[in-house]
């Protein structure tokens, strides 16, 4: 963006007013450019501010539950992905930063025998190249028998690339922020990310799997 002032008295550039309408100026590397016509104050001073351009999805949860599906794909129906605030006999109390909503396996303990699936609204990367999946995860469950997994799916439901393990052996202590980049083969598309936990047949005090701040 391109911030203006006509004198110095301010002398925080990052606090001077943006030159409208220069904000959220895609770069165009090597060189960016920009034109304005001359303005009328006998003196004016400019400074350019660099961000990072801002993900082209994100979802902290804290405006319901959105476009996000969930999926029982179990007979026992044992578990679901619950939106709320976690509530299990170990793991969060509740989301990430200390917000008031996560997406849990069950808000408390979660099941047996379960195979559950939470869905992302589509998310368009047509125009996102290198795109990486972020978001903050806290494991707690039994350290053994218990998986993970994220996948990338088109829109038809068919998976893209492989399955990225969560490694749900480790405990957090807190929540963690983890890093996928995007299948190669997903780029250019619209995607659905889907998040998998599958639990086994024993009957334990966890509160599993807990999600927060995807982008």
């Amino acid at each position: 963006r391109l911030r203006s002032e006509i004198d110095l008295s301010t002398p925080d550039p990052a606090t001077w007013p943006v030159f409208d309408p220069f904000e959220d100026i895609e770069a165009t590397p090597p060189t960016n450019t920009a034109s304005i016509p001359l303005p009328a104050d006998s003196k004016r001073f400019f400074v350019v501010e660099g961000y990072p351009a801002p993900p082209a999805f994100y979802d902290d949860f804290e405006n319901g539950q959105g476009g996000w599906t969930t999926l029982v794909n179990d007979a026992s129906g044992n578990t679901q992905w619950e939106l709320g605030a976690p509530a299990g006999s170990t793991g969060p109390l509740t989301g990430a930063d200390d917000s008031a909503n996560a997406w849990c396996t069950n808000l408390g303990n979660y099941g047996a025998g379960s195979d559950i699936s939470l869905r992302s609204p589509a998310i368009d990367l047509t125009e996102v190249p290198g795109p990486v999946l972020s978001f903050e995860a806290f494991r707690d469950a039994d350290g053994f028998g218990d998986t993970a997994e994220v996948r990338f799916l088109r829109l038809d439901g068919t998976q893209i690339g492989a399955s990225v393990p969560l490694i749900m052996t480790l405990f957090d202590t807190g929540f963690t922020t983890i890093e996928i980049p995007v299948d190669a083969a997903a780029i250019g598309e619209t995607i659905i990310i889907e998040f998998n936990f599958v639990s086994d047949g024993s009957a334990d005090a966890f509160s599993g799997l807990t999600i927060d701040n995807v982008s």
